[in-house]
């Protein structure tokens, strides 16, 4: 378990155990939108604002290798949702264990949408991928998502939450339900750390630094925002607020 405990003290960071992930993974099933059209760039903007995960496709990380120092994490997602293909419901293995290892991937990362077409096939290869990896040490990530009528109640967050965990992942990603006290129950439910995702701002949505905030008083052991930052003005800016809300006491 040595190789599996430095890696993940590389994305569970300092005394508090928190991690900043920077998501950029999203331009499979979006396409090069707006702050995913400049690789290079984005990663750059986000390290300095002080991100110490990065979440990203094989080719991403290729790419970008130069511009990301050695302190930050890399957490190689193994499958993209194909965003052009009406088959497209769910992720699509696209890299291997063998790929993990020689990008020295920190972690790996697979979604699981509930309620969507092939939720059981993708949730069958993540288990299967778990059982892979830990012969290598190799921490996985679990994206457990409910489904979307139900994608910010607590009590459906908990259960695709507690599926991931049962299934021996390592981390849980998942959505934060939007009230401390609710949250709390979830978090207690799933004793492994939960890393919150930001979605897609929504009208009346909280800043970045409340919502990281509410989230770690909520027991989340830290956020992982994308589209907030990357389609922000300044994504640099952006992520320096959710690092001060994150450390600060």
């Amino acid at each position: 378990m040595i190789g599996k405990s430095r890696r993940l003290n590389r994305i569970l960071v300092n005394e508090k155990r928190r991690c900043l992930m920077s998501p950029l993974d999203h331009a499979g099933w979006l396409g090069p939108v707006r702050g995913l059209d400049r690789p290079r760039w984005i990663v750059e903007q986000v390290v300095a604002g002080g991100a110490n995960a990065i979440l990203a496709s094989p080719g991403f990380f290729r790419v970008t290798a130069a511009s990301i120092p050695p302190s930050v994490a890399i957490v190689l997602r193994m499958s993209v949702t194909a965003g052009l293909s009406k088959q497209g419901t769910q992720e699509t293995p696209i890299a291997s264990v063998n790929t993990a290892l020689q990008m020295d991937a920190d972690a790996v990362a697979v979604s699981v949408f509930f309620g969507r077409d092939g939720d059981i096939e993708v949730y069958a290869w993540l288990a299967n991928l778990i059982q892979a990896c830990s012969a290598y040490d190799l921490p996985v990530i679990a994206e457990m998502m409910p489904p979307e009528a139900s994608l910010f109640k607590a009590d459906a967050i908990a259960h695709a939450a507690r599926i991931g965990m049962e299934i021996g992942a390592d981390i849980i990603k998942t959505n934060y339900c939007g009230n401390v006290e609710e949250f709390r129950q979830v978090v207690a439910s799933v004793p492994i750390p939960i890393i919150v995702a930001g979605g897609p701002k929504q009208a009346n949505d909280p800043s970045v630094a409340s919502f990281t905030r509410d989230a770690v008083s909520g027991g989340a052991a830290g956020v992982a925002i994308g589209r907030r930052v990357w389609q922000s003005d300044d994504p640099c800016e952006v992520t320096r607020q959710i690092y001060q809300a994150l450390w600060e006491d």
